[in-house]
């Protein structure tokens, strides 16, 4: 069975996985990786939304570096 997407210890995984990204970005955010989390998990209704939506956020804070970078 999956772990529960509204666990302590879920979201801690996924803080550490923004953190992560954000990390290698190497780029300055005005929202830390528990806020951007946080705003995504009120957001989201169901586990598949949430895992959708921070892969957004994932993907969307590796291309503010790659842009940066040109």
């Amino acid at each position: 069975m999956a772990e529960d997407w509204r666990s302590e210890a879920f979201r801690r995984k996924v803080i550490a996985q923004i953190d992560e990204a954000v990390r290698m970005a190497a780029t300055p955010m005005t929202k830390s990786s528990m806020e951007m989390e946080n705003h995504v998990f009120l957001k989201a209704k169901t586990r598949e939304e949430y895992l959708a939506l921070v892969a957004r956020l994932i993907l969307h804070v590796k291309g503010i570096s790659k842009y940066l970078l040109l």
